[in-house]
């Protein structure tokens, strides 16, 4: 991709946005001290401060007679500001969040600058003499955490408190491995498990004291919505869609499930060569579908990865745990899907999310073609993503495959029931266990109490506002958009040409996308808002 219109186009003022949004997103990563990120107040205000400073300049931009794309573009600096604002004045991870604190990178929601992964061993020595710098800062990283964390809540320190436990067992690990294979490692490794060891024991004994609730509040809630992620919709209004969605989706479950109530279960893979195996017909099966039935332009470089494997949750990184196909067998709802046929799942990430990541990788533009920031393109992404699993079934790739039919309604009906915990758990209504309950209970199959998806899933949506919402409320204003700019275009309307145009204007919030798409910006002075 390339920018919209050349630099010779493009008002001078948008030159600045651009230099503008650089400044700003060097100013998101908080200083470094010692190979610690400073969250201290001192820090965190200056940061706050410098942030009204830019907001101030960018509010001095005069953006009303840039053509439509450019003033796209300001939007989405707009809406990167404001996630940067909210989570000063509302989220403060650093004050409120003990699971910020995640010095590891094990895939839990919004972590801590600086987090790094476990690699394995052995090592050789100059990475091993970086990890162990990494190591040796844990302990001062954990220490700091303690004075920072002023207002914590019951709900994310309980968080913590498992993912903590994680750590301990990781570093422990790391600590015995090193010692046939880098033996430089063992003393860092062991001060960081002590440290985190330390840290969980504090957590323990304070969590019982601790104000329940881990939410922003409704009315922080809708502010999000609408400011950050651009939504024209309220909390109220999510819910009630969120709730017609779920019932629309299990109401056809249990049509499908009766037209095949003869048939015979799909049985689960077994092992990983089985799964791999699997997975490699089914993405070309995919991608031939999307390809010759014209649905959207398929690159040459989205292709199957045979190095992906299953999606390991952070839980299951836990070294304690058994291996994915080991006894004893726990798997979880989403390993029940696609250990039996994950096409619906298979469209969600490959022509989904992995077509996105590697579409972004090319995309040159100022502003569009860099990584969002503050889960502004959160709701794009995740609603493409899901749109897609329902689209392949509506499109008959599906037809020969009644079970697989049932999966993909199962899974919408799965998402569905994720609205209302995370809408209720935001207003303060609903503890992080009552919402994961709910879930659970309005899963039609295969999750019980425990279930590592339904744990992941309530964490990540009360840590991340906006992520559990974004797959239905995504996918129903994609859908709004396709039947508005079908009408519009009438007899020349194409859906190929759409999904690519929808595509095309990258990772930006869909109410952005309907008014470059259409021309149409009746929304977008309620989101703008006041500024």
């Amino acid at each position: 991709m390339t920018a919209t219109s050349g630099a010779e186009a493009q008002p001078e003022a948008y030159r600045a946005l651009v230099a503008l949004h650089g400044e700003f997103r060097a100013l998101v990563p908080p200083p470094m001290r010692d190979g610690v990120p400073d969250y201290s107040p001192a820090a965190t205000g200056a940061q706050y401060r410098a942030l009204q400073q830019l907001m101030g300049r960018l509010r001095a931009i005069d953006d009303s007679a840039w053509p439509i794309p450019l003033r796209v573009d300001y939007m989405v600096v707009l809406a990167e500001m404001r996630g940067m604002d909210f989570q000063h004045r509302v989220l403060k991870p650093w004050q409120r969040d003990p699971a910020f604190y995640s010095t590891t990178n094990l895939g839990f929601g919004p972590k801590m600058h600086g987090a790094f992964s476990i690699p394995d061993l052995p090592m050789p020595a100059a990475e091993a003499g970086a990890l162990a710098k990494k190591l040796n800062a844990v302990p001062e990283a954990l220490r700091q955490a303690r004075a920072n964390l002023t207002e914590p809540r019951g709900d994310l320190a309980r968080l913590a408190i498992e993912q903590k436990r994680i750590e301990v067992n990781v570093f422990s690990r790391l600590a015995s491995e090193a010692k046939a294979h880098n033996p430089e490692l063992v003393a860092p490794a062991t001060r960081a498990r002590d440290a985190a060891a330390g840290f969980l024991a504090w957590l323990t004994q304070i969590e019982a004291g601790l104000p329940a609730h881990g939410g922003v509040g409704r009315e922080n809630y809708d502010w999000y919505l609408r400011h950050v992620l651009l939504l024209p919709y309220t909390a109220d209004q999510i819910e009630t869609i969120g709730d017609r969605e779920y019932q629309r989706m299990v109401a056809f479950l249990r049509i499908e499930e009766h037209r095949n109530r003869d048939l015979p279960e799909i049985p689960m893979v077994r092992s990983r060569a089985a799964f791999d195996a699997k997975r490699a017909r089914e993405d070309e099966a995919l991608l031939t579908f999307l390809r010759e039935g014209k649905w959207v332009t398929v690159p040459d470089y989205l292709r199957h990865d045979p190095a992906e494997g299953p999606y390991i949750l952070p839980a299951e990184r836990d070294p304690k745990r058994p291996g994915l196909f080991d006894d004893p067998e726990n798997v979880h709802f989403f390993f029940q899907t696609e250990f039996r046929d994950g096409t619906p799942l298979r469209a969600h990430n490959l022509p989904g999310h992995m077509f996105d990541r590697l579409q972004a990788e090319r995309d040159t533009r100022p502003i569009r073609g860099q990584r969002r920031l503050f889960f502004v393109d959160g709701v794009r992404n995740e609603g493409w993503a899901f749109y897609l699993e329902e689209m392949i079934l509506q499109g008959g790739m599906l037809d020969g495959s009644p079970r697989t039919r049932e999966i993909d309604y199962m899974l919408g009906a799965k998402r569905a029931a994720r609205l209302r915990p995370e809408v209720r758990m935001h207003a303060n209504e609903w503890t992080w266990a009552e919402a994961n309950a709910s879930l659970i209970s309005r899963t039609p199959r295969w999750m019980h109490k425990g279930d590592a998806i339904a744990q992941f899933d309530i964490e990540l949506y009360l840590r991340q506002p906006g992520y559990g919402i974004g797959y239905h409320i995504g996918k129903v204003e994609l859908e709004r958009l396709l039947a508005e700019r079908s009408m519009q275009l009438g007899d020349s309307f194409d859906i190929r040409a759409f999904h690519d145009q929808f595509r095309a204007a990258g990772a930006v919030p869909i109410s952005l996308i309907r008014w470059e798409m259409t021309g149409r910006d009746d929304e977008i002075a309620t989101l703008r808002g006041d500024f």
